[in-house]
């Protein structure tokens, strides 16, 4: 189910702010959509929050720290490292800022659409300890 997607961003603004720790990038890079970092407080996961879209928000994690079970509403798609950049089955790449992390460069990556708060919660939880 697609809600509205004011309501999506707001919760993902507030879990970021009251659960996690703002990243900043570890070198300068550019890119034509924003994307903010944040990192759980315990286990140091890099979250790569892409919220520029109408309707969802794209969360981007390393391949080893997606949750095994993700709630039913949430599109998967795994990207790898090749060259310079990430490329997925079709060709298509991941959002080039994330090479301005060293927490992302070079590793496998998913992107994880959301497109529900309920979904946005369990995703969330499932990333703290």
């Amino acid at each position: 189910m697609i809600e509205d997607g004011t309501a999506l961003k707001v919760f993902f603004r507030l879990f970021l702010q009251d659960r996690m720790e703002p990243v900043l990038p570890d070198h300068v890079t550019s890119g034509k959509v924003p994307l903010e970092v944040w990192r759980t407080p315990e286990k140091r996961r890099a979250v790569g929050m892409e919220m520029g879209h109408e309707g969802l928000v794209n969360v981007w994690l390393i391949g080893l720290n997606v949750p095994r079970v993700l709630p039913a509403g949430v599109e998967v798609v795994k990207k790898r490292w090749k060259g310079q950049g990430w490329t997925d089955d079709v060709g298509k790449g991941a959002n080039s800022n994330l090479s301005g992390y060293d927490a992302f460069r070079t590793h496998p990556v998913s992107r994880l659409a959301v497109t529900n708060v309920e979904d946005a919660r369990a995703l969330m939880e499932g990333l703290l300890p």
